[in-house]
């Protein structure tokens, strides 16, 4: 049986929609099994539903601004696609979470730090019982555009983030936070049982932007989760690591150096190193694409398992759910 072409429409012109961009067309060069016709924008205003093209699997990117995500989620479910992609979050409202349950087309999530090769090799690690009995996650997740905005008094580039009906009532809990959450959640296998967020609006641009977060979780079994996330963080550029910590051993990946794991036992440590190159875009280790390598390997992967090519799961709307229901529904403390 024919497999019919894949019709990509992309809502968003920003640096995630560039992302997308670039990410079909290094699919296109790379796949050719995928019947990938070219991208198109959509134009603003005009409705979805008169951009699906016949004879074909009509897939939705979206990478407009995160308060609109859940409607646009909901809207092109109702109006025909195929398959979403979405970036992150896919949600900031507690109302919003509701609603994004009961939608069953497939919808995979641009959380691209879970699907680098570091966090894949340590969730193998676990899955091994090469770390023990896991029973903590730790992690960093620091940026600096706050700190730089209050020496400088520039305004940031996305000046929509100032507009809480396009940005949700927070900032760095529903951006950043939703990474650390998203891969917190894949490496523990669980859902918390409890939440609790200390919050801060220091260097603030406008006053629902939070700043600085310090996130606790439960896990059941009495395993605990904590973060500290921020964008005033002076001197940091993109600088997320986490740990998990077992009871024979511990695993840590930081962004910055995305092809190596330092692995603890007892008083040791040794590196591990990728030395592979990731099969989405033949990056070779060392020289990779960087943070665009998630959105490629989410966006080639949705494509193959849409055009019945044997894939590998990617982030779930479902699975995005849980981590921001953890979020949204934390015990607040604010400054």
């Amino acid at each position: 049986m024919k497999r019919k072409p894949i019709a990509p429409l992309v809502v968003g012109r920003g640096m995630a929609g560039q992302a997308i961009l670039q990410s079909l067309a290094i699919i296109s060069q790379g796949d050719p099994e995928l019947d990938l016709l070219p991208a198109r924008i959509l134009p603003r205003e005009n409705p979805l539903r008169s951009a699906l093209m016949g004879a074909a699997e009509n897939v939705l990117f979206l990478a407009n601004p995160s308060g609109l995500h859940a409607q646009w989620i909901s809207e092109g479910a109702l109006a025909g696609f195929s398959a979403i992609l979405t970036d992150k979050p896919v949600c900031v409202r507690k109302e919003e979470l509701a609603s994004l349950q009961e939608v069953e087309l497939p919808v995979s999530v641009f959380h691209g730090y879970r699907v680098l090769w570091g966090t894949r090799t340590i969730r193998k690690m676990i899955e091994a019982g090469d770390l023990g009995e896991v029973f903590c996650f730790e992690s960093r997740y620091w940026q600096s555009s706050s700190a730089q905005q209050a020496l400088t008094g520039a305004s940031g580039k996305r000046q929509w983030k100032n507009d809480p009906k396009l940005n949700g009532p927070w900032d760095t809990l529903t951006d950043l936070g939703s990474h650390v959450a998203d891969i917190c959640l894949y490496l523990m296998s669980d859902r918390p049982i409890e939440s609790r967020c200390w919050v801060t609006y220091r260097n603030s641009e406008a006053p629902h932007r939070d700043t600085h977060v310090h996130l606790n979780l439960k896990f059941p079994g009495n395993r605990r989760a904590v973060a500290s996330i921020s964008k005033t963080v002076h001197g940091a550029t993109n600088d997320l690591e986490y740990t998990v910590l077992g009871t024979r051993g511990t695993a840590t990946w930081k962004f910055l150096q995305p092809d190596e794991i330092l692995f603890g036992s007892g008083n040791r440590t040794s590196v591990i190193r990728r030395e592979a190159p990731n099969v989405s875009s033949s990056a070779v280790p060392f020289h990779g694409y960087g943070w665009l390598e998630g959105y490629i390997e989410i966006t080639r992967q949705t494509l193959r398992r849409l055009s019945g090519v044997d894939s590998v799961p990617v982030p779930t709307l479902k699975e995005s759910l849980a981590a921001m229901d953890a979020l949204l529904n934390a015990a607040l403390e604010r400054e």
